[in-house]
């Protein structure tokens, strides 16, 4: 009863809110801009200017070598989306700024009917939740994003902390293995990341996202001993799938890194017929493809 009673009285407060200043004249003064401007114009230009910086980050990221270019190349065309997208929607709230500009000035009214009428629909839908709950409690579903950009770093540990010991008592999905694998290479367990991933292409040979996850975490590799590794791990997802384009990539790179030329030159002609219908693809097999033919024609100083 207390909580029908609440609902009722915090009902009738809204109401109250919202239906005395509609019948006050004064409610027609303008309420200025605020501390914040509501100009869209001016909002969806911060944000473009905001996604133009987060391109330059992600190119000095990419040089500094934070990122593998095949990540700076995945994010920065999502960035470069957004920036279009922001671009046009700053042109047409320029557009409709301009267009309302040239009407005529408007001069603000009191609506006391409309103001009536929107209290009586409050009042119907609050008494509509009221039968339709019946004492339930609300439950309001929320995505992943929100809840990345709302969990602290202890409350993500033991988010994975809960993973691990589930997955170690041997309950936990190949998915959740794999997650869990990525968590520990973010939160820096490299070692316990490698192991993971290791025990899964154990327990299944073609289980082509570990290999290519274990060649990539070899090859970003800082130690050559690691980075000898990433080789045999591309040709093990080249053995699952001959034609898988980031590993045909990534063994050219490894190759060249081993300083075996030829080898790579091979592997990046096989990588662009396969890739074909790819241009970013094409244009970056090209680039690479020109730079080994430049450093080959160039005479050996004796």
């Amino acid at each position: 009863m207390s909580a029908l009673i609440s609902i009722l009285a915090l009902g009738g407060l809204s109401l109250f809110i919202m239906f005395v200043p509609l019948w006050q004249r004064r409610s027609d003064r303008s309420l200025g801009t605020g501390i914040e401007t509501n100009d869209l114009s001016v909002q969806w230009e911060s944000e473009k200017d905001r996604l133009v910086k987060e391109q330059n980050d992600l190119d000095v990221a990419l040089a500094e070598g934070k990122i593998t270019e095949e990540t700076h190349k995945v994010e920065r065309e999502q960035v470069m989306e957004d920036a279009k997208r922001a671009l046009n929607k700053l042109r047409q709230a320029r557009s409709m700024s301009e267009k309302l500009a040239t009407r005529a000035h408007h001069k603000a009214r009191a609506y006391p009917s409309y103001g009536m009428g929107f209290a009586a629909a409050i009042l119907i839908a609050t008494g509509g939740l009221i039968v339709h709950l019946k004492g339930l409690d609300i439950v309001r579903k929320v995505s992943p994003q929100e809840v990345a950009q709302n969990t602290t770093m202890p409350e993500i540990k033991k988010m994975v902390a809960t993973l691990e010991k589930r997955v170690a008592e041997g309950g936990g999905s190949k998915r959740e293995q794999m997650m869990l694998a990525r968590s520990f290479l973010v939160l820096g367990r490299k070692a316990d990341s490698i192991a993971l991933y290791k025990k899964i292409v154990t327990e299944n040979k073609s289980e082509v996202s570990a290999l290519m996850a274990l060649g990539e975490i070899h090859f970003n590799s800082k130690e050559k001993q690691d980075q000898s590794e990433a080789l045999k791990y591309f040709n093990q997802a080249l053995d699952v799938e001959p034609d898988k384009p980031e590993a045909l990539w990534y063994k050219s790179l490894a190759l060249i890194r081993d300083r075996k030329i030829e080898e790579s030159r091979k592997i990046l002609v096989r990588l662009k017929t396969v890739a074909k219908d790819n241009k970013k693809a094409q244009d970056a097999v090209k680039q690479l493809l020109a730079e080994l033919d430049k450093n080959r024609a160039q005479p050996q100083k004796k």
